[in-house]
């Protein structure tokens, strides 16, 4: 298979976007963020990391011979293709479970749709291995799409836009930032389908998920990085290794592929590369003809021309010589052609810029001889190689075209001279840039245009394949030596002849070994820069961080203290994550009886066992706080099982306490589940959450029958 430089760029590409997407999961999952939706973020990354990675297999397989690579191009295609049922599956689910966290409850409805189109599309791409209706390979081992492809994508687009609709539905769940990112996160992956079921060839639908997915994951951090702020800084030393060592990886992948790729071109593709130089060749020599073409036949369907050609033919040929002259020199100068004549056919005079040149004489004149052929063969216009008497003998090109008058008679002849040393010019440039050998010839095969002059018109070329040759494509004729590229160019009724010589091989490690050092040298560099910028970071940070977080924390139980609840109360007001929230108030029973019968260091022991408890039975969740001498409080993130489950190990904790001092620990506690309370402000949620609280401590001294002794 002949690798066009898009297929080389796409595979390229999707391995760097295949690591790059990985590194993201590995981060991801670093983070030990629980939430389910982050959750299945990670899982997205994923996914189209291994699509990436599984359509660039595609690509190296595609076109190769061998049962070996027909396996795998089908393995790596039928991947492509599951894989994308997942990540639509996953995508579903991450919009619902984002909508769920952010106090929504979306209607179920929207799985089930989602659900079943998958599992249609699952049907129809199974099918296909028994049927080929989505898709098939050629004898060539090359995709192809069939029928079922484009119900598949339809499929897909259906349950892309139930993924919109729900997220417009619901969208008032989530910030303006998230709401987008989750609308253009459908919207692409919506167009690059549509456009790929038009434009045949094209692979953009994974990379515009990728982008979009990258749009999603920034939304998130944004959000979250306000009541996250300043956790998971142990693992910052691990994070920058990991991106560091990733980026190594993908970009090593990237400069391998494109290495590969080069020595595949080199090695497959000799007849492409000549072709696409033929075709260059080709376009240039076109243009080249082109301008003398559209000048002649514009001299020819000039009015003055004709009018002096009948008044030539009609009294003196002198009569009009100086008109005519002018009228030649006007369009030398205008053109910089050093040959521009006109014959009249009455006259038989021969008018070039300086006036009367001659009188044509067909029948007697060997130099005249190509007005009786031109004549003869009735065109009504051609090419004709020549000496050009005016120009010192000049070899030349003439175009020649006829004038005729508004009744189509015949008036004469004109024409531009086109210097065969310019023409030979041109073709050296190309010969020796490309190594080839590149002749103009006519029907007989005798030479008309060569950048050698002792050939033209004496030599001829190999023409018994003439008959075989088209004006739309060049024929192709692999030599042992060397390779002949022939094609009709209809305008000039001449044959191009390119021959490839066949250069040596391109060497690609000699071509790439200085890419490859800079990239060493590089890579070398960003190491030593991501290490020096670590290293002052963290000694330029590490007091502060002491101090923040002693002036955060509570010295007597190491929990964060009054002041780091008051921050991060603000700054969940700030990002509007109240529903998100579940807060538990918590006092010490006891503490004032306890403090005044057995002493403070008795107190001190509840007080210490109290933080152990509440912080192994919640820390997993969110902060633990302490906000005064026996109080706390708890701000979480969980789901109702969690709180079930949470609330059964504190209670199993406290009651099986026994400290130094004191056998028995009782805490009680007020319980707000900020969603439930939609309808309250954050600071009435929490004198709501210490109403409670104390009507917990109520219940216990009644409970008890033990008189309550105040601070």
């Amino acid at each position: 298979m002949n690798v066009t430089n898009l297929e080389m760029t796409q595979a390229t590409i999707e391995i760097f976007g295949g690591f790059i997407c990985l590194m993201l999961t590995v981060i991801i999952t670093m983070t030990g963020y629980k939430r389910s939706s982050w959750k299945l973020l990670r899982w997205m990354f994923f996914t189209i990391s291994i699509i990436f990675l599984s359509e660039a297999c595609g690509y190296t397989f595609t076109g190769n011979a061998g049962r070996t690579a027909a396996v795998m191009n089908c393995i790596s295609n039928f991947g492509v293709f599951f894989l994308n049922l997942v990540l639509v599956d996953l995508s579903m689910h991450y919009f619902y479970q984002l909508l769920q966290e952010k106090g929504a409850v979306p209607d179920r409805i929207f799985l089930n749709i989602v659900r079943i189109g998958i599992a249609i599309s699952g049907v129809i791409l199974l099918s296909n291995l028994f049927t080929n209706w989505m898709y098939y390979f050629d004898e060539s081992n090359n995709y192809h799409r069939n029928t079922g492809w484009y119900i598949y994508a339809a499929i897909n687009l259906i349950c892309i836009l139930v993924c919109s609709v729900m997220c417009i539905r619901y969208r008032k769940a989530v910030k303006k930032t998230t709401f987008v990112s989750l609308l253009v996160y459908t919207f692409t992956p919506l167009l690059a389908i549509i456009l790929q079921a038009f434009f045949y060839g094209i692979s953009i639908t994974n990379i515009g998920i990728f982008i979009t997915l990258i749009l999603m994951l920034l939304a998130y951090l944004k959000e979250w990085s306000r009541i996250r702020e300043g956790e998971e800084k142990k693992r910052k030393l691990l994070d920058i290794v990991v991106l560091f060592t990733i980026m190594a990886i993908s970009m090593s992948a990237s400069v391998v592929s494109c290495i590969v790729s080069i020595n595949r071109i080199s090695d497959k593709n000799s007849q492409s590369n000549s072709m696409l130089i033929a075709h260059m060749i080709n376009d240039s020599i076109e243009n080249r003809f082109l301008k003398p073409v559209i000048v002649s036949e514009t001299m020819s369907n000039d009015y003055s021309l004709k009018q002096y050609m009948k008044k030539s033919g009609g009294s003196s040929p002198e009569a009009v010589e100086k008109e005519v002259a002018s009228y030649l020199d006007s369009i030398r100068a205008g053109f910089g052609y050093q040959m521009v004549y006109a014959v009249c056919d009455a006259s038989k005079a021969y008018y070039s810029c300086n006036g009367i040149s001659k009188f044509v004489d067909p029948e007697n004149d060997e130099h005249d001889i190509w007005y009786r052929t031109f004549l003869e063969e009735g065109k009504h216009y051609d090419l004709e190689v020549d000496t050009d008497e005016a120009n010192h003998w000049e070899l030349s090109v003439f175009v020649n075209t006829e004038i005729t008058d508004e009744n189509a008679n015949f008036l004469g002849v004109c024409g531009i001279g086109v210097e065969m040393k310019d023409l030979q010019r041109f073709l050296k440039q190309y010969e020796e840039k490309y190594n080839v050998k590149i002749n103009l010839i006519d029907k007989t095969g005798l030479i008309q245009v060569d950048s050698d002059a002792a050939r033209i018109e004496r030599d001829y070329l190999d023409h018994s394949y003439l008959q075989n040759v088209a004006s739309d494509e060049f024929y192709y004729v692999e030599g042992v030596e060397s390779s002949r590229m022939t094609k009709y160019m209809e305008d000039l009724d001449w044959y191009l002849v390119v021959e490839d010589c066949h250069p040596d091989k391109i060497n690609v490690l000699e071509l790439v070994t200085a890419s490859i050092i800079i990239f060493m040298i590089g890579l070398m560099m960003m190491g030593i820069v991501f290490a020096v910028i670590f290293i002052r970071e963290r000694k330029a940070s590490k007091e502060l961080e002491e101090k923040k977080k002693i002036s955060i924390t509570d010295d007597m139980t190491g929990l964060f203290n009054r002041r780091a609840f008051e921050e991060d109360c603000a700054k969940i007001l700030e990002s509007d994550v109240v529903s998100e929230i579940t807060m538990i108030m918590m006092d010490v029973n006891e503490l004032k009886h306890i403090n005044d019968t057995y002493g403070h260091m008795s107190g001190d022991e509840l007080i210490i066992g109290a933080a152990k408890c509440i912080l192994t039975s919640m820390g997993e969740y969110g902060k633990v706080y302490r906000t005064g001498g026996d109080e706390f409080v708890a701000l979480l993130e969980c789901t109702k099982d969690q709180l079930n489950d949470m609330m059964q190990t504190f209670e199993h904790l406290t009651a099986g306490w026994k400290g130094t001092h004191q056998c028995r620990l009782s805490i009680s506690k007020g319980i707000v589940v900020c969603k439930e309370h939609g309808e309250l402000t954050f600071d009435e949620m929490k004198e709501l959450a210490d109403r409670l609280m104390y009507e917990d401590k109520d219940e216990y001294y009644r409970r008890t029958g033990k008189a309550r002794r105040k601070m």
